[in-house]
């Protein structure tokens, strides 16, 4: 029973959550009946389920690659939590811009089970990164990787050690 709602869950993911035009899922309003148009980090979480196909990860690879998340930008410092072209977007406001070690860590995940190993690796790096140059924080500035949020975040600990003691 759990995969086959797995995979009721995956296909009512792809169908109603896909935006085509965007290349990512997004968020809906079910009072509204409509996609939202705010577009932040975790609209990429899908691929650590493995619910898009090859076509849409690669489309939502190229996306991450963008100057709005920065992947491939060694001037940025990966994944901001939101859209930095986005309107709201701040490197400090929560939510609205910091890097986040969590969903760094998701998105490294389904980077390499999709096979875009160099993508993850540059995830991996990113959080010792953060981690050694800043410490143990809640979040942290895309641009200058400076920490914000509470200090000694054990997820943020915990994340690091997950990828300090992963063989690759």
């Amino acid at each position: 029973p759990f995969e086959e709602n797995a995979r009721r869950t995956a296909e009512a993911i792809n169908e109603k959550l896909w935006d085509e035009e965007r290349g990512i899922y997004v968020d809906y309003d079910l009072v509204a009946d409509r996609r939202l148009q705010v577009y932040f980090t975790p609209n990429f979480s899908p691929l650590f389920a493995g619910i898009p196909d090859e076509e849409r990860a690669k489309r939502m690879v190229e996306k991450m690659e963008t100057p709005n998340y920065g992947l491939s930008d060694e001037n940025m410092t990966p994944l901001p939590s939101y859209d930095v072209h986005g309107y709201g977007f701040s490197p400090v406001q929560y939510w609205r811009g910091p890097v986040w070690l969590n969903i760094n860590w998701f998105m490294m995940r389904g980077l390499a089970d999709y096979g875009y190993d160099v993508q993850a690796k540059r995830l991996r790096q990113t959080i010792v990164d953060l981690c050694k140059n800043a410490g143990f924080n809640e979040y942290f500035d895309p641009f200058d990787g400076s920490a914000h949020g509470s200090d000694f975040f054990s997820w943020s600990a915990a994340l690091c050690l997950d990828v300090l003691m992963d063989s690759e």
